[in-house]
């Protein structure tokens, strides 16, 4: 289809590779980045006829995006597909992800597990705990799977080099009110080594993430609010250590200390809140003029 480029970031997977680029040429062209294999992942790719991004060292998923949605962009697209090398996303939902872009008009699709794939029950309800966090309207912040319009890519390349990128993209998308929409699809797993990071620490990155999110986009909310409550806390802490000195003549040091903390605390968490509200404010406006 004219204007359609598939992104497919891949490490090490010569397994299935040429499986997914086939079947993605059928629906577009193919770009693969080859995040610093050390098997023939980007040679079997080449050899089929997909262009071919090499990084010398494997970087991360978020780094093989930014560079594929910069190569992307050299093409002047209308639309990018992002899907996995290793089979867990079927190409074959290509198409039913472009209708549905051109149906609603979205920014962005997301191909969104179904309730009745071969998700691992624990994985799927770790994905709906950090989708209700982010959105109560989006069920799959963690699918690559996704069809983005092309004028829209400048605006979501991910900073982020790991797994993280793909909770900072919907960031960027909510930022510049893109409008998102998502598709049930099937995501294979049975079968499949679908990931080289250590569950855990893919949970972590992708809550540390959310947080950062949450406190850049809403910092009066996740900081200043928060820095408020622990002063006045500290404050009122501090006057029960002054009454009790002019009562009994005894310090209570342990609480004096404690005070001290939580002043000192909140008083940090409002300057963070009010600094990077001034900063948010200052970018708007330059924006604006």
């Amino acid at each position: 289809m004219p204007g359609v480029y598939i992104l497919i970031p891949a490490y090490n997977e010569e397994k299935t590779i040429a499986r997914v680029v086939l079947d993605s040429m059928k629906h577009g062209k193919v770009i693969v980045c080859d995040d610093g294999s050390t098997d023939y992942t980007g040679e079997i790719a080449s050899r089929l006829g997909a262009i071919v991004i090499r990084h010398e060292s494997n970087m991360g998923y978020g780094a093989a995006l930014r560079s594929l949605f910069k190569k992307a962009l050299e093409y002047e697209p209308d639309i990018v597909i992002t899907l996995d090398a290793d089979l867990q996303h079927d190409p074959s939902y290509i198409p039913m992800l472009l209708k549905a872009m051109e149906d609603s008009n979205a920014d962005i699709v997301i191909g969104a597990r179904s309730e009745d794939d071969e998700t691992p029950a624990i994985r799927r309800i770790g994905v709906k705990m950090l989708s209700k966090a982010m959105s109560r309207d989006l069920r799959d912040i963690q699918s690559g799977f996704r069809a983005y319009r092309g004028n829209i890519l400048r605006l979501i390349i991910p900073t982020e080099d790991g797994m993280a990128a793909s909770i900072e993209i919907l960031e960027k998308a909510f930022d510049n009110n893109l409008r998102i929409i998502e598709v049930p699809i099937r995501l294979r797993y049975r079968g499949l080594d679908t990931s080289t990071i250590h569950p855990v620490v893919h949970g972590y990155d992708l809550l540390s993430r959310l947080v950062h999110g949450f406190i850049l986009r809403r910092p009066i909310t996740f900081l200043g609010i928060p820095g408020l409550i622990i002063l006045m806390t500290g404050f009122i802490s501090g006057l029960w250590v002054v009454f009790r000195y002019i009562e009994v003549r005894e310090l209570a040091v342990g609480t004096a200390i404690a005070t001290a903390i939580l002043v000192i605390i909140g008083f940090l968490f409002i300057l963070m809140a009010i600094q990077i509200y001034a900063m948010k404010e200052y970018a708007r406006f330059n924006m604006r003029h």
